[in-house]
């Protein structure tokens, strides 16, 4: 089980054991089998989902969320685009990442610039509203490589993402895309689920999943899961490792008060990490081309991360269904990096050249740790008002986090060039310690209060309408050059408006207000830009059909933006990242469309389609190194008859072109993807009650394609065909 929503958290229990017993009959965790190996009788399916939760439900979709608003909102409810990633997907897929999860979720694109750092967009704008259980989190960014990329999922029910602005839950962010990452809960009965899987490049993977009651009324509950998973790479020398445990106990001190108290530990330990890609341009303008596991990175390269966090949470409920709920929260993280990388242009003949031409060893190195300190207090609950019920949240929010790190700017380790047609030489470490280093410091406080409230004006439609109001303040170090910017009272709006056409069909609308501190990008002084303001505006029709198991929406949308941070290209900050400015007359505009849930029993579907265009306050293509269009379609089935043991599924993910102008950003020459699509197949065989094998088969056509093409004016590039056996095993 995971966490409740404040409104659904008395019968959470009871509801998610009635829909799992119904469910069990299409399709059981160990894999869909037959009715007549069942202890339970034949059950059709009629009930609509009612809980959040996923896990057990074997299902593509969920009853309600409530990222959006705070409020517990089925998706039709929801005046925003919104997709939520079930244990179900996960599992069928494989998507023991968070990077995985959101690879495979409409409207997400993501921009891998090296084997550890990889950036998510949405709606053309870098996505930094991340939460872990409904609180907000800073997660790092993707110049120091504390990013979410490598998060393992097995401690997750369900991955939420709605689209657009979310300043109302999380405060502040961009317009693109919050994220909530809600953990697994204990269950007042004992379960346990293993599985061992191995695949290409030596790959090996362990998860361990214990539920169990520590009293034998189930008031006292617990739950652990720990993953082990290491190997090579298609790319040579590297070799990702990550290891993780979760766990957490769970406590009904009377029977309308529950608390909870957890921790989370992941280590991210690869050996042989790339820094950025090879050199794409030869010195006479012609484009090099690589074997897709090409890398220059040494053994001694690395570029670890260390995440923690241990919360507690509280919740009572009241009469009259209202609760109130406090959560605090303190996630730390680590890192240390050492790294090389290629730059430069080669002789394409000889594959070396002489200065400045040629493939130039460059090296790098940054150590950091931080620190945020997160406290939310949350009371919802109906009201009557003019004869009508309606619903209402109100809440406060504070948080402090702290931040330190040591950079050692780019430089070149060495000035003999490189033959990039002959990559497998060593090159020894070079002496960081001899080279001077570049300390940040960062202080960031937020605090707020944040309300909304949806009015049933009618029975048909329902008006939503809140705000936050925040106060941000930010002290930032860069070698001794001091900033201190503070905000109070920054209002941050919300209003949407749904009309339910009839019990299929509901047509909404809404508008977010944006307030974005730019604290991941600097200028070239060092210093953090100022927060970008703006809006975002959005209609869209949506659909649940089949008492909500399956959902769908369209969704348009158009998005304002001063003050966003643009790069300036061949500039730095001292640490050695890329520069930037704020510009005013940003703009982003598109469509999505979703379709997520189950079409028969024992039939699942997830599909999606994305498109916008975007262009920066001087008139140029914004972030032109994603797509502008992507689509993505995924299926399972459970054969019928005497192959109900059998369960196939297959899928495609398809983007448009994306490149590097010439002389933007980090890009002399620039570079260009075509598009592209990528299809993956699973089968699924039932063992027996409780275990079952699965074979995902990803890249089937072995298509070739670059993950970053001009960054730096180099190439990297995506894996090849791949295959993963896995064996699970429920109890």
């Amino acid at each position: 089980m995971v966490l409740r929503s404040a409104v659904a958290a008395a019968a959470l229990i009871s509801a998610q054991g009635a829909f799992a017993a119904e469910s069990a009959q299409i399709q059981n965790k160990a894999g869909g089998m037959p009715q007549d190996e069942m202890s339970l009788p034949a059950i059709t399916v009629t009930g609509r989902l009612s809980t959040a939760t996923t896990e057990g439900t074997g299902s593509y979709t969920t009853g309600q969320t409530s990222l959006a608003t705070h409020l517990p909102l089925s998706s039709q409810e929801t005046p925003q685009a919104v997709t939520v990633i079930t244990r179900q997907r996960m599992d069928d897929q494989q998507l023991d990442s968070v990077q995985g999860v959101l690879e495979n979720t409409t409207g997400v694109t993501s921009y891998q610039s090296d084997s550890e750092r990889t950036s998510f967009y949405s709606r053309g704008f870098l996505i930094n509203n991340v939460q872990h259980d409904g609180i907000p989190t800073v997660v790092g960014d993707i110049v120091n490589g504390s990013g979410i990329g490598s998060i393992d999922t097995a401690f997750y029910d369900r991955v939420e993402v709605v689209r657009g602005g979310s300043g109302l839950v999380t405060g502040t962010g961009n317009p693109s895309a919050a994220i909530n990452l809600v953990r697994k809960r204990p269950a007042p009965e004992f379960s346990a689920a293993v599985s061992l899987a191995a695949g290409s490049w030596d790959t090996h993977r362990g998860m361990a999943d214990i539920s169990t009651p520590l009293t034998e009324d189930g008031r006292i509950r617990a739950r652990m899961v720990g993953t082990y998973q290491d190997g090579h790479s298609y790319i040579d020398g590297y070799k990702p490792q990550r290891k993780a445990v979760y766990g957490i106990i769970e406590a009904d001190l009377t029977p309308a008060t529950t608390v909870s108290l957890g921790y989370d530990y992941q280590d991210i330990t690869p050996k042989g990490s790339t820094w950025g890609g090879l050199p794409l341009w030869f010195s006479d303008g012609t484009q090099a081309g690589y074997g897709r596991g090409k890398n220059y990175a040494q053994d001694w390269s690395h570029w670890n991360n260390t995440l923690k966090t241990a919360f507690a949470a509280i919740e009572h409920r009241f009469g009259k269904d209202w609760s109130v709920r406090a959560m605090v929260n303190q996630y730390r993280t680590e890192f240390d990096a050492e790294l090389l990388g290629l730059v430069g242009r080669p002789d394409r003949a000889t594959g070396l050249g002489s200065y400045p031409y040629g493939a130039y060893p460059t090296a790098l190195a940054s150590s950091g740790h931080s620190r945020q300190n997160t406290v939310d207090v949350m009371a919802s609950g109906p009201f009557e008002l003019l004869g009508r019920q309606h619903e209402l949240v109100l809440g406060a929010t504070s948080s402090r986090r702290e931040a330190s790190q040591q950079d050692i700017a780019p430089f070149y380790a060495g000035f003999a060039p490189v033959n990039v047609y002959d990559l497998g030489s060593a090159y020894p470490r070079p002496d960081f310690d001899a080279r001077a280093s570049v300390p940040t410091r960062t202080r960031i406080k937020q605090n707020g209060v944040y309300s909304a409230a949806r009015f049933s004006l009618t029975e048909s439609l329902k008006l939503i309408g809140g705000g936050r109001f925040s106060n941000y303040e930010i002290d930032d170090n860069v070698g001794g050059t001091s900033v201190h910017y503070k905000k109070s009272d920054e209002f941050t709006p919300y209003a949407g408006a749904i009309y339910q056409i009839d019990k299929t069909y509901s047509a909404y609308v809404s508008h977010t207000g944006i307030f974005n501190p730019q604290t991941d990008h600097r200028d070239s002084k060092g210093n953090v830009l100022t927060p970008s303001k703006g809006k975002t505006e959005e209609i869209g029709l949506k659909g649940a059909y089949l008492d909500g198991r399956l959902n769908a929406s369209v969704a348009l949308f158009e998005t304002n933006l001063d003050n966003a941070a643009q790069m300036v290209a061949g500039t730095y900050t001292p640490g050695g990242a890329q520069a930037y400015k704020g510009t005013d007359g940003t703009k982003s505009r598109g469509v999505e469309l979703d379709l997520q849930g189950q079409l028969a029993p024992g039939w699942n579907m997830y599909a999606g389609l994305a498109h916008f265009t975007a262009q920066d306050g001087d008139g140029g293509r914004l972030n032109s190194q994603i797509p502008r269009t992507t689509a993505q379609f995924f299926t399972t089935y459970q054969l019928p008859g005497g192959w109900r043991k059998l369960t196939l599924g297959g899928g495609v993910k398809w983007q448009s072109r994306f490149y590097q102008a010439p002389n933007t950003g980090t890009s002399s020459l620039g570079g260009e993807q075509s598009s592209h699509a990528l299809m993956s197949l699973l089968a699924r065989y039932a063992i027996t009650k409780q275990t079952n094998v699965a074979i995902n088969l990803n890249n089937v056509f072995d298509k070739k394609y670059a993950l970053q093409k001009g960054d730096f004016d180099t190439v990297s590039y995506g894996p090849p065909r791949n295959v993963m056996v896995t064996l699970n095993y429920n109890y």
